[in-house]
């Protein structure tokens, strides 16, 4: 008789791995090690500042950057639905890089005037599948990868991921005292989450916070 495997639920899988999250150290490796590539690095860093879901980040244009001030738009969001009128509405949601980072993605554009930043094959956009094996690859080679088996089906899940470094950068801000409502802002949870669990707030009260709170901007990675 064939074996009944028993479902996974992802959610709970991701709340297990969330629970035991990248700590700070392992954030700041990741962000600055020298043996991890400009483009990787650079990648992973604007994930942990910005707070973008890692697709946001892949599809950030230069367009949409300011090479002066460092600040940056994300224009390729995640899809909400208005319920009355069934519309897809997509906020564009804007921040701002450390400095460093900012000199980084100078350096990392040259003299590119459009385009996305992270461009693959024939114009688009590097996928995502690409990165998360390239930060896999230098969190093993690193020595800081960690695998948690997951019951019942025993799949090992990695606990250094994009999504993981993207929490941490939040969880790092609400940690150090920021208002954990306006990270949620910065981070573009759904308008349902944050009507229900958080108070509103603006992307200049995020940056600030931002600023003042996270380890990137504090420390000046």
């Amino acid at each position: 008789m064939e074996q009944y495997e028993m479902p996974v639920d992802l959610r709970s899988v991701n709340r297990v791995l969330l629970d035991r999250g990248m700590n700070m150290d392992e954030c700041k490796i990741m962000c600055t090690s020298s043996q991890i590539p400009l483009r990787e690095k650079l990648f992973f860093r604007m994930i942990y500042e910005l707070t973008f879901r890692p697709f946001e980040v892949l599809h950030l244009k230069i367009e949409s950057w300011d090479r002066a001030t460092g600040e940056i738009t994300a224009r390729k969001t995640k899809v909400k639905y208005n319920p009355r009128t069934g519309a897809k509405i997509s906020l564009p949601r804007s921040m701002k890089l450390t400095e460093n980072t900012n000199l980084m993605l100078r350096t990392f554009i040259s003299n590119r005037k459009k385009g996305y930043i992270f461009p693959g094959k024939e114009g688009r956009p590097l996928t995502l599948r690409f990165f998360e094996k390239e930060i896999d690859r230098y969190a093993k080679q690193i020595g800081i990868q960690q695998d948690k088996q997951i019951t019942p089906t025993g799949r090992v899940y990695h606990l250094v991921t994009l999504m993981a470094l993207r929490e941490a950068g939040e969880r790092h801000h609400d940690q150090d005292g920021g208002d954990p409502a306006i990270s949620a802002k910065a981070a573009g949870h759904t308008m349902q989450i944050k009507n229900k669990y958080y108070k509103k707030g603006s992307f200049e009260e995020a940056q600030m916070s931002y600023e003042k709170h996270h380890p990137a901007f504090k420390e000046g990675w």
